[in-house]
């Protein structure tokens, strides 16, 4: 999988029972260092709604998504007085 697309990655990893988008982009973003890979999860969620009104465009950071994602997760968090 760490060969394949990131696109490729995910559609396999989601055909495994139990795994969904989330984790499937996880599992690329973390494990398989697909950079490209945006997993959206309640926090994610956040930041999208209270700061881009949910129409952030990923397209923007060409193959770098991930390295975004990973900097907003922590931002909402430490915001939110969650530490990592």
């Amino acid at each position: 999988l760490k060969l394949c697309s990131h696109e490729e990655a995910v559609k396999t990893l989601k055909s495994i029972k139990g795994i969904g988008d989330k984790v499937a982009n996880c599992i690329s973003l973390y494990g398989l260092h697909h950079i490209e890979a945006f997993p959206i999860d309640v926090w994610m969620k956040r930041v999208l709604s209270e700061y881009y009104d949910n129409k952030f465009d990923t397209a923007l950071y060409q193959g770098y998504a991930g390295i975004v994602q990973q900097y907003m997760f922590y931002y909402i968090r430490h915001v939110h007085g969650i530490n990592n």
